[in-house]
């Protein structure tokens, strides 16, 4: 019975070390001049030193939370019609709140890039 109890003691604690190491990003994808969530968009985390390892999520009208382990990632977020949006995070605090991320349309980036080569000379 002591070897039994030992052992779920131990299993417990190991799992209450493990859930306190992980961290909770969240922020929600919004377009320009608008404070809607771009529902639908899909949320990934990549490692830095595994891109292998990802954690995806999808964001709905109340933008998105993903529990992952401490580290590098890379954020990408991407959604049908808008540019794609990427950023490195480090996790390193149990929460992370991104807030609004400002995403703009293909045709919002077209023109952002177009007036960007207008003012480079050469």
């Amino acid at each position: 019975m002591k070897k039994i109890l030992s052992t779920l003691l131990f299993v417990m604690a190991a799992v209450t070390a493990q859930a306190q190491s992980l961290a909770a990003v969240s922020g929600t994808p919004v377009p320009k001049k608008s404070a809607q969530a771009i529902s639908g968009a899909l949320v990934t985390f990549t490692s830095e030193w595994d891109s292998e390892l990802k954690y995806q999520r999808k964001v709905d009208s109340e933008g998105f939370r993903v529990v992952l382990p401490p580290g590098g990632y890379i954020l990408t977020i991407e959604a049908e019609g808008y540019e794609t949006f990427r950023q490195e995070i480090e996790v390193d605090e149990p929460n992370i709140d991104l807030d609004l991320i400002v995403m703009l349309t293909n045709e919002q980036a077209g023109e952002r890039d177009l007036k960007r080569k207008k003012r480079v000379k050469f």
